[in-house]
């Protein structure tokens, strides 16, 4: 270690970096700092704050990043249908950046030599850290506990026991939760078992089917290029309404996944996640997709979706490659402008209504089409958007 004793933390109050905040003391010696950006995890913040300081941190810093990871990480996603292994939207990978990025500030801020995280080194997570620690803060001593110690869920939930660390799992709940606006990731348990059924128990967001309202919910979502804008009329901020789709989509068990993931270096395992307002606003989005973009566009479309998801999840954030595949996302956004009307019943959304200025749509009973020398597809794209005419006499 250096001679500067002070590491910045990311902290999250889970098993792993509450075990972190002990190791770092009693195995490095190390003055502890730590970081919690604050993503749209459901979480007493001041608890957990107390807590840390109450383990033996010198400081806690809570950063509130909602506001800018909906607006600059989740609509992304959202742009980009981002769905991994074409099941799951894109949520823990996408809060990885922002939060090491800030934990870096923080490090500067305080004049801290050392950063340290609470993943073992076995997971994409770890991962995900290095690639921006290292890309970021070249300069700043990595410290990982957890990968340097290699424990089990027993081993780990046992020292915590031993050195009166409280952590949120026991014998009956022993599940791990990554929480964001985007989604809320489970693991640990019986969820790692392919044999077994998914504990009923596990799941904080959404309720099982049979809970479900036996009464459908009709919602009306409005879009401004390729981005949600209002629920029923009413006009929302971007957090608010991701928020306010959980809650709504969660009320009727919408959002639940249960997938074999192929994980980042290769190999498959058991994770179930909850993903009430992602699945909503991913199907609403498409939906629109498909009346505006043409049929090549949106075959074209649909590769670079998967190309970009895959490339969030592979932390690939900042490679000039997802930057290219997103100038493409965001020039299809224009004509994603519209409302789409869906009904909500015990875990399933159901379209009822679309409205667009932009629409393809061709009624059968006449000729709307104009005999432009572009072809059919081209004549009708034209026609439902004059300014693209306008704009090629122009060039």
């Amino acid at each position: 270690m250096t001679d500067n004793k002070k590491v910045v933390l990311m902290y999250s109050g889970g098993l792993d970096t509450s075990v972190c905040v002990k190791l770092l003391q009693d195995k490095y010696g190390l003055e502890v700092i730590t970081v919690l950006g604050d993503v749209g995890q459901k979480a007493d913040f001041k608890a957990l704050e107390d807590k840390a300081l109450k383990l033996g941190a010198v400081k806690h810093y809570t950063v509130d990043c909602k506001k800018e990871f909906a607006e600059k990480y989740v609509w992304k996603a959202l742009k980009a249908n981002a769905l991994y292994c074409d099941y799951y939207p894109v949520s823990t990978s996408i809060a990885r950046p922002i939060i090491a990025i800030k934990a870096i500030e923080i490090a500067k801020k305080e004049g801290a030599a050392n950063i340290a995280h609470g993943c073992k080194g076995r997971g994409a997570d770890y991962f995900r850290f290095m690639v921006f620690l290292k890309h970021f803060a070249p300069e700043l001593k990595i410290v990982s506990p957890i990968t340097d110690w290699w424990p089990t869920r027993d081993e780990e939930a046992a020292y915590a026991y031993q050195n009166n660390i409280p952590v949120p799992i026991s014998k009956d709940q022993p599940f791990s939760y990554d929480e964001n606006l985007w989604g809320n990731a489970i693991n640990y348990g019986d969820i790692d078992d392919i044999e077994k059924m998914v504990p009923e128990g596990c799941f904080k967001w959404t309720v099982p089917l049979e809970q479900a309202p036996d009464k459908a919910e009709i919602i009306n979502l409005k879009f401004e290029d390729g981005i949600p804008t209002h629920i029923n009329g009413e006009k929302m901020d971007a957090v608010e309404l991701i928020m306010t789709l959980n809650e709504v989509g969660g009320k009727h068990g919408i959002g639940r996944v249960d997938m074999i993931e192929d994980g980042i270096y290769g190999t498959k395992f058991k994770w179930v996640y909850e993903v009430p307002a992602a699945q909503i606003l991913v199907e609403a989005h498409k939906e629109l997709e498909r009346i505006v973009l043409t049929k090549d566009t949106l075959i074209f479309k649909d590769e670079v979706d998967k190309k970009w998801a895959k490339l969030a999840y592979d932390a690939f954030w900042f490679n000039p490659l997802i930057k290219g595949l997103e100038a493409f996302e965001e020039e299809m956004q224009g004509y994603v402008n519209g409302e789409v009307t869906l009904k909500l019943y015990k875990g399933n959304t159901k379209m009822m209504k679309r409205s667009t200025k932009h629409s393809l749509i061709i009624p059968y009973d006449k000729d709307s089409v104009v005999q432009v020398p572009y072809g059919l597809e081209d004549a009708v794209f034209i026609k439902a958007n004059p300014q693209v005419l306008a704009m090629y006499k122009e060039g």
